[in-house]
C-alpha cells in the first residue's frame, strides 16, 4: 500500500513536471512569437539571409563604323584573409612576387597596365598592403585571369579571389586622347576620366546595387528566389570617327613627326556638311591600358587644350571678311604692298622680304603676302573684324563631348598694330579644333555646324537609341563669299599638288607661324607648320588640319604639313 502510494504520488509530481514544462514552454512561445515577433524575426533574418554588392558593366565606346574602341574584360581583386593563413606572411609574398616575375617576362603582359611595376615595386607594393593591421585586405586590385590561375593554383588558404572588369582597347591606344581611360576615385569605384570617358561618364557608368537573398543553415540559396541582377549595365557610345581614317591618320602623323623631326602634331579631319569629327590624331599620345606610366600633362588632348598662333592660314577668313563686306574681291589691288608695313614703331614684312606692289587678293593669297594682309584688315577696321572672327568660332567653345572643351581667351585690346598681326595670323590665339571648324564654314557655303564627336548612345537596358543629329549653328559668310575664298584657296594650293589621284581638286592655305615665348616676344628659332585644306574643292567631303610644332629638318609648313597632308588626303578621300 505504501509502495502504491508511493507511484502514484511520483506520477503525479511527473505529470505536474510535464505540465509545467509545457506551460513554460507555451510562455517562452508566446513571448518569443507574440510579445518580441518583431525582434525574433529580425534574428531570424540576420541568420538566413545573406547580402552582397554587384555590379553592372560600364559602358562601351565604338567607332562610327561599328568596331570595338573600348570594351571590358574579365578581371581578379584578391583578398587575404590573415586568419586563415596557414603559411609564414614572407613566405606568401616570396610566392607571389615569384609568379609576378615569370609573368612579367612574357611578352603578352608587356603592356598590360597592371604589370606596370617591375619585380622590386611590386614587391614593396605588397609587402605594405600585408603589413597592414587588418585582416582582411585588398591584395592585388584587377589582376588578369592567368595571373588570378596561377594564384590559385598554389592553393593558399586565405587567399580569396573575386571577379570583376576593366577596361580593354581592342585597339591598342587608338584614338586614346578622344577615348580617355577609367581609373579610380578615393572609394575605389570607377571613374572616366577625360575625353568621352570623361565627358560621359555618367552615360557609360555602371550601377550598383546591394542585394539580398535567403540561404539555408550550410549557406546555400534558396531555389525559388528571383534576384534582380537587372538594369545596371551602363550605356554604349558610338563615335563619329572612322576606324579607318583614325588608322590612316594617326598612322600618316607617327611617320610624319619622325620625318620632320618635329617635337609634336595634331590632325583634325571633319565633315564640313554635318560636322561630324572623322579622326583626331596626336603626338606624342599615351596608352589607356597604362595611363599610370604616363605624366599627367600628356592625358589632355591638344587639339583642344594647346593654345597655338596659326599664322598664314588664318588669312583665309581676313580675306573672307573683306569680300563679305563688299570691300574687296579676288582681283583687288593691294596699293600698300610694295614694301615693308610701319605700324608706330613696329615693322611688317613679308616671310620672305620679297615685295610685289599692286599685286592682287588672289595672288597674295598664293604668295602668303603679310602686307596684303595688312592692307585688307585696315578697310575692315577692329570692330568689324573682331565681329567677324568670333563669328568664325576663335575663342568660342565647341560644346563637344570632350572633358577638355573649353574658351579660349581673346585679345583685350585690339589696336592698329594688334589689327595688322592679326591679320596674317599672329598676336592672336585658337585651337586646332577651332581653327579646322572655322575653315570648314568655306567649306559648307559659309554655314557653321556644329562639331559633334558621339553619333549615338545605346541603352542596353531599354534597348533605346538616342542618334545624335547635325546642328546647324548660323551663316557666317555668304555663300557666294564661301565660293569666292574657296576659288582662291584652290589657286593658292600648291602647284605640283593641287589635285589628288588626279580627280580631285584642293582647296588649301599653308601656314608658318612663331610660338610665343614665356619671358615675352616669340622664340628666336621653331615655328608651328601647318596646313589646312578641303576636297574635293567643289563638294568638299572632308575638311583636314594637319599641324606640325616645331619641325627641325623643315620649319616651314609649305614643305612640311603640306606633303604630309596630301599623303593622308589621297588615301582618305576614296574611302569617303
Amino acid at each position: 500500500m505504501n509502495n502504491q502510494s508511493h507511484l502514484q504520488q511520483r506520477l503525479k509530481i511527473s505529470f505536474g513536471l510535464v505540465i509545467f514544462c509545457f506551460l513554460l514552454i507555451t510562455v517562452r512561445l508566446f513571448y518569443w512569437q507574440v510579445i518580441n515577433a518583431k525582434s525574433s524575426q529580425t534574428i531570424i533574418n540576420q541568420q538566413s539571409t545573406n547580402m552582397i554588392t554587384i555590379r553592372g558593366k560600364r559602358g562601351s565606346i565604338y567607332s562610327a563604323d561599328k568596331n570595338l574602341l573600348v570594351g571590358n574584360q574579365t578581371a581578379w581583386d584578391v583578398y587575404l584573409n590573415k586568419n586563415e593563413l596557414q603559411i609564414d606572411i614572407d613566405e606568401l609574398e616570396t610566392q607571389l612576387v615569384s609568379i609576378y616575375e615569370e609573368l612579367l617576362q612574357t611578352e603578352e603582359f608587356k603592356n598590360h597596365n597592371f604589370f606596370s611595376l617591375d619585380k622590386s615595386e611590386f614587391k614593396n607594393t605588397l609587402h605594405q598592403l600585408v603589413a597592414k593591421d587588418v585582416n582582411w585586405i585588398k591584395i592585388l586590385s584587377e589582376i588578369p585571369s592567368e595571373l588570378n590561375s596561377l594564384i590559385s593554383q598554389l592553393k593558399i588558404d586565405g587567399l580569396h579571389s573575386y571577379e570583376t572588369e576593366v577596361r580593354y582597347y581592342p585597339e591598342s591606344s587608338m584614338a586614346a586622347h578622344l577615348t580617355g581611360f577609367v581609373g579610380k576615385d578615393q572609394n575605389d569605384n570607377q571613374v572616366g576620366y577625360f575625353g568621352i570617358e570623361g565627358s560621359l561618364n555618367k552615360e557609360l557608368a555602371a550601377q550598383t546595387k546591394i542585394i539580398s537573398y535567403k540561404q539555408d543553415a550550410k549557406g546555400a540559396s534558396f531555389a525559388d528566389q528571383e534576384l534582380d541582377f537587372s538594369n545596371l549595365d551602363g550605356r554604349d557610345v558610338i563615335l563619329t570617327i572612322r576606324r579607318d581614317i583614325q588608322y590612316i591618320v594617326e598612322k600618316a602623323l607617327e611617320e610624319g613627326i619622325k620625318k620632320y623631326d618635329s617635337q609634336s602634331g595634331e590632325i583634325v579631319v571633319i565633315e564640313p556638311s554635318t560636322g561630324a569629327i572623322l579622326a583626331v590624331a596626336t603626338w606624342p599620345h599615351y596608352n589607356q591600358s597604362t595611363y599610370s606610366n604616363f605624366q599627367t600633362e600628356i592625358f589632355k588632348n591638344p587639339t583642344l587644350s594647346n593654345l597655338y598662333e596659326p599664322g598664314s592660314t588664318f588669312k583665309v577668313l581676313t580675306l573672307a571678311t573683306g569680300i563679305d563686306l563688299g570691300l574687296i574681291t579676288p582681283d583687288t589691288q593691294c596699293t600698300k604692298c610694295a614694301g615693308p608695313r610701319t605700324i608706330g614703331k613696329y615693322t611688317i614684312n613679308t616671310w620672305n622680304k620679297e615685295f610685289h606692289p599692286n599685286i592682287t587678293m588672289n595672288e597674295a593669297l598664293k604668295k602668303s603676302d603679310n602686307t596684303a594682309m595688312v592692307f585688307v584688315s585696315e578697310m575692315i577696321g577692329e570692330e568689324k573684324f573682331t565681329e567677324y572672327i568670333k563669328n568664325f568660332g576663335i575663342s568660342e567653345q565647341l560644346k563637344i563631348d570632350l572633358q577638355e572643351d573649353r574658351e579660349t581667351p581673346f585679345p583685350k585690346h585690339i589696336g592698329p598694330i594688334e589689327l595688322a598681326t592679326i591679320s596674317f595670323g599672329q598676336g592672336i590665339s585658337t585651337n586646332t579644333m577651332q581653327m579646322t571648324r572655322a575653315v570648314a564654314v568655306i567649306a559648307n557655303n559659309g554655314i557653321m555646324m556644329k562639331p559633334y564627336i558621339v553619333s549615338s548612345v545605346y541603352d542596353p537596358q531599354t534597348k533605346e537609341v538616342i542618334e545624335y543629329q547635325p546642328q546647324e549653328l548660323r551663316r557666317v559668310i555668304k555663300p557666294e563669299t564661301a565660293q569666292a575664298v574657296t576659288n582662291m584657296m584652290v589657286h593658292s594650293a600648291p602647284d605640283r599638288n593641287n589635285w589628288i589621284n588626279k580627280n580631285f581638286s584642293v582647296a588649301g592655305k599653308s601656314g608658318t607661324s612663331q610660338i610665343p615665348s614665356e619671358t615675352g616676344g616669340y622664340k628666336e628659332s621653331g615655328t608651328i607648320a601647318s596646313y589646312v585644306g578641303f576636297a574635293p574643292a567643289d563638294q568638299p567631303k572632308f575638311v583636314m588640319m594637319v599641324k606640325l610644332t616645331e619641325p627641325q629638318l623643315d620649319q616651314w609648313g609649305a614643305t612640311t604639313a603640306v606633303p604630309l597632308w596630301y599623303e593622308i588626303a589621297d588615301k582618305i578621300i576614296l574611302l569617303l
